[in-house]
């Protein structure tokens, strides 16, 4: 599963490099995508205790992502647009002794709606590759799988509010909640 939505965004980041290069009228406009944010929620998997009785929890949906993908755009049906993203998002604890931290790779599939005013109703899927929970000694790393989950987004122009349902599972019976809110914003290269 994982080689084949590896082998697939390389393809669609190969077919937007060779469908920018060609000139002239093109039924389908594809763009190189950078897409950034920050998220929240889910169920608590750590909470770290410090030396200071403070405490910090992290959570399976939090964390700071950075992804890049391709934009196709369809000349035929300009209020139809699609996206696909391949990117890290990650969260650490604040501890200053220890690297505590939480990734995965998350693999978006998403159409939109092009509204008038530059606006943008999207609703696609979602499936987080190698989430991995580093413990840096403290406790031994924990490996989860993700389900294929929705994610919505509402944007205007470069910025949008995102919201993703998805779960982690570790073993045979345990999921997590790695539902999360967030805000992102997002860049398309060429310009034009």
């Amino acid at each position: 599963m994982k080689k084949i939505i590896f082998l697939s965004l390389i393809g669609l980041l190969s077919a937007s490099f060779h469908a920018v290069a060609q000139e002239g009228g093109k039924p389908l406009s594809v763009k190189f995508l950078v897409d950034a944010g920050i998220e929240y929620g889910g169920d608590e998997l750590l909470n770290v205790i410090f030396t200071t009785g403070d405490d910090q929890s992290v959570k399976a949906g939090q964390g700071g992502f950075l992804a890049v993908g391709a934009d196709f755009q369809f000349a035929n049906i300009d209020f139809l647009m699609l996206r696909t993203s391949l990117g890290i998002k990650y969260n650490t604890t604040a501890a200053e002794n220890a690297n505590i931290y939480l990734t995965r790779l998350p693999f978006n599939l998403i159409p939109y709606i092009k509204l008038k005013n530059d606006i943008r109703i999207g609703i696609g899927i979602t499936k987080h590759l190698n989430v991995g929970l580093k413990g840096d000694g403290f406790f031994p790393d924990v490996d989860f799988t993700s389900t294929i989950g929705p994610r919505f987004e509402l944007g205007y122009k470069w910025a949008a509010i995102t919201y993703t349902s998805i779960n982690y599972k570790f073993g045979n019976n345990v999921s997590y909640a790695a539902n999360s809110l967030g805000a992102s914003i997002s860049f398309t290269f060429p310009n034009k």
